[in-house]
């Protein structure tokens, strides 16, 4: 039961950053900041963002839909439940590492929303895993 409570807030949780990525191009001012790289950077940019919103999207729609079979962690979805784990255990590591917050700074509060939101979908994500071998 535990699992599938999991997988279920592991696909909200996807969904919920889903609609804070669609929020980005006001959120961090894009429009400005876009200007000032050349139009090939900018379309790259856009459309990498564009296809990791429509990804996080898909898997947090798969998760609810699928929420039973992933949180059986069988097969196939065995191996997206550790992949995707392993994404947000990179992507927690890389806010530590690529987004330092300046020497004698507080962490801003989207950095440590980010990073329990980072660590709640590891546990999600990980704990089917894990009850496969229990």
């Amino acid at each position: 039961m535990l699992p599938l409570i999991s997988i279920y807030i592991g696909g909200s949780l996807t969904l919920l950053l889903a609609i804070f990525h669609a929020r980005f191009y006001q959120l961090f001012n894009w429009e400005k900041d876009l200007e000032k790289i050349t139009v090939i950077n900018h379309r790259i940019l856009y459309t990498i963002h564009l296809a990791l919103l429509l990804l996080f999207f898909m898997i947090g729609m798969l998760s609810i839909t699928y929420a039973k079979e992933l949180s059986e962690s069988a097969g196939i979805a065995f191996g997206f439940n550790l992949f995707y784990s392993i994404f947000w255990i990179w992507r927690l590591v890389w806010q530590f590492l690529y987004f330092k917050k300046p020497e004698g700074q507080k962490t801003p509060p989207t950095g440590i929303f980010l990073m329990v939101l980072f660590v709640l979908l590891i546990m999600t994500y990980s704990l089917p895993v894990l009850y496969r071998f229990l």
